[in-house]
């Protein structure tokens, strides 16, 4: 029986809009989260806040152990020690990624206005956590913000896709892959471990991926009774082949329509207010689990939704090792911007109106 209502809260709520970031003019005591990877985009934040010539900036600076070959860590230093700013270095273990949130808030300064998360370079378990734990603070800690940057091209080309697919009709025993291959584990963190101890059935929300051994890790670990699959639909639409490519490549039938829903990869509410939905719908029924490897703006949808329901278990397959750098994103577009502000006054005022209900029952 689900005893808190919050996710209802949640969904009648007015939510705000992903916005160019276009308008953002970087300020004295602003702090920056960024993680250099190898993609063009991980530089565009950055680059933006060093134009504003304001020096007083921190810029915590996520590096990835194990370490991978081409990220672009020594170029992010050296653009904060040109600009004047504090640098300070964040290691995330992707083998060990417990408490990364609590390490964050360890290293924010006192006077912090402002925090920006720039998650272009993030994992997709970095984004989950640090969104968890940031909501988590108070409405008197620094204004959180997401900001996004699109990529110009994103591989493989369609007739690179085509090609391997049809390779892999005629060997129905090879395992393709194309971002990243393999999965090193499927990462359970304590901060995004389910309270719910009930023995229902597991039912899985999957976003299927161009890695098609993430999605089996998940299944093969978590045997779930049921699995939905929310499939991404890039905005562009000469990139929209892709949607039935990753299904194809997974091998998803569409034999039951329900457990099939087509969301824009860009759009973070139309995949939250699914997912609030789904949880109305199954929560009293199932042990709901999320494996969190669709876009970033997904992901953040994902993020926020574990905020307030925290009896779903998030999992993340965590990818063994990554293609070449020509095999991902190239290019910086787009710039976008998501206050999470009105999520966190959202959260904090339905925890402060449950603790004045459970002191009233008490009495």
């Amino acid at each position: 029986m689900v005893t808190s209502r919050i996710d209802r809260a949640l969904l009648a709520a007015n939510w705000p809009n992903l916005r160019s970031a276009d308008h953002i003019k970087f300020q004295k005591d602003d702090v920056l989260l960024v993680c250099g990877g190898f993609e063009d985009r991980v530089m565009s934040v950055l680059n933006i806040a060093s134009n504003s010539n304001v020096s007083d900036i921190t810029v915590l600076d996520f590096e990835y152990a194990p370490a991978v070959e081409f990220n672009l860590f020594p170029e992010i230093r050296e653009l904060c020690n040109k600009a004047g700013w504090n640098h300070i270095r964040i290691e995330y273990d992707r083998c060990n990624p417990s408490g990364i949130a609590s390490r964050v808030l360890e290293n924010l300064p006192p006077d912090a206005k402002r925090l920006f998360v720039d998650i272009s370079g993030m994992s997709r378990l970095l984004i989950v956590q640090l969104i968890v734990g940031l909501l988590e603070l108070d409405t008197t800690a620094p204004s959180i913000s997401i900001l996004y940057t699109e990529a110009i091209s994103y591989p493989p080309t369609e007739s690179e896709a085509h090609t391997k697919l049809e390779s892999h009709a005629n060997d129905s025993a090879a395992i393709l892959s194309f971002i990243s291959a393999g999965v090193y584990d499927l990462a359970i963190v304590p901060e995004l471990s389910s309270v719910n101890i009930n023995r229902a059935p597991v039912r899985l929300i999957a976003f299927p991926s161009f890695n098609p051994t993430q999605l089996l890790s998940a299944k093969s670990i978590v045997q779930p009774a049921k699995t939905t699959f929310i499939h991404g639909i890039p905005p562009n639409p000469e990139l929209q082949w892709r949607t039935n490519a990753i299904r194809t490549l997974n091998q998803i039938t569409d034999e039951i329509e329900s457990q099939n829903i087509k969301i824009c990869t860009l759009d973070y509410s139309a995949c939250l207010k699914k997912l609030l939905l789904l949880y109305d719908e199954w929560a009293e029924f199932y042990n709901l689990v999320v494996s969190p490897t669709g876009s970033k703006m997904q992901t953040v949808a994902v993020g926020i939704f574990r905020s307030f329901v925290s009896d779903v278990q998030i999992v993340y397959p965590t990818p063994l090792r990554f293609t070449s750098p020509t095999a991902h994103t190239h290019g910086a577009k787009q710039v976008y911007v998501l206050d999470l502000d009105e999520f966190r006054k959202l959260r904090n005022s339905y925890e402060c109106s449950a603790d004045v209900d459970h002191i009233e029952n008490c009495k």
